[in-house]
């Protein structure tokens, strides 16, 4: 008899930059200050303030690169904390499994013993320089703590994934909703709710979205032709893909590709 388990989507290229824990007041503040980097802070114990939240044990904060930001232990109850510095093309693969707050940048966990025991491995091993799988290998074992606790699944989220699934492999065709719900062999209107219920927004937009992402970086990467980009994308119509890029971007792919060239 034959098992398999299997994904169901493709998880971005990362790299963990570093891994670090500390509860020393002065080691615990920041800023302000920019970073260039994805940060997520876990507060073990105690509490602190991230952009003038309180932040306690059992909460962590996030920042995506080029963010200002702003934190400190409390004065009277002074936190400590573990923190992971990812490098990745794709932080919005990661920013799901935390469901922090979009104004705070604030979330919550309930893995503390886990991370106390990561916390006694770092102290053994401070300022050591390991092999780079092993830092991402903590960091995908966080993850998946943070993956269970969400509890994602049932034929709802399986649909779901599964359109973004298709519109991600089949983009250069923009399959219609009717054309998912006949794939799919449900609804169109089942489709667009559960879909919006997993990722905020309907199919269509999705599909716009990823179109955009993918006409920019052939804009930037490739020395492709604008027509040809067009036709990569679902568009036969060089200037309807130009309409469709210009009211995404605000200007026409071709000043897009010009500006990225200068490095503007």
């Amino acid at each position: 008899m034959r098992y398999e388990i299997y994904s169901s989507e493709r998880m971005p290229a990362v790299t963990v930059t570093a891994i670090g824990c500390a509860e020393n007041p002065a080691d615990t503040r920041s800023g302000p200050i920019r970073r260039n980097a994805f940060v997520i802070h876990y507060c073990l114990a105690g509490s602190g303030y991230f952009m003038g939240n309180k932040v306690c044990g059992g909460e962590g904060f996030l920042f995506l690169p080029g963010a200002t930001v702003e934190y400190h232990p409390s004065e009277d109850d002074p936190w400590k904390y573990m923190w992971i510095i990812i490098d990745t093309d794709n932080p919005d693969f990661f920013l799901k499994f935390y469901n922090a707050n979009e104004k705070t940048g604030i979330f919550k966990y309930d893995f503390a013993d886990v991370l106390e025991e990561q916390w006694v491995e770092l102290e053994n091993n401070r300022l050591e320089s390991v092999n780079p799988v092993e830092p991402l290998s903590v960091f995908l074992n966080i993850l998946k703590l943070h993956s269970s606790v969400k509890k994602r699944g049932g034929k709802a989220w399986h649909y779901a994934m599964s359109a973004k699934k298709y519109i991600e492999t089949n983009y250069h065709c923009r399959p219609s909703i009717g054309e998912l719900a006949k794939h799919l062999n449900i609804s169109q209107s089942y489709l667009y709710r559960v879909f919006i219920e997993e990722f905020g927004v309907s199919p269509k937009e999705y599909l716009n979205r990823f179109c955009i992402e993918q006409a920019k970086q052939l804009l930037r990467s490739s020395d492709m032709n604008i027509s040809q980009i067009a036709a990569s994308v679902g568009y036969n119509d060089i200037l309807a893909f130009s309409a469709f890029f210009s009211k995404r971007l605000g200007m026409p792919p071709s000043v897009y590709r010009e500006k990225v060239a200068k490095g503007e």
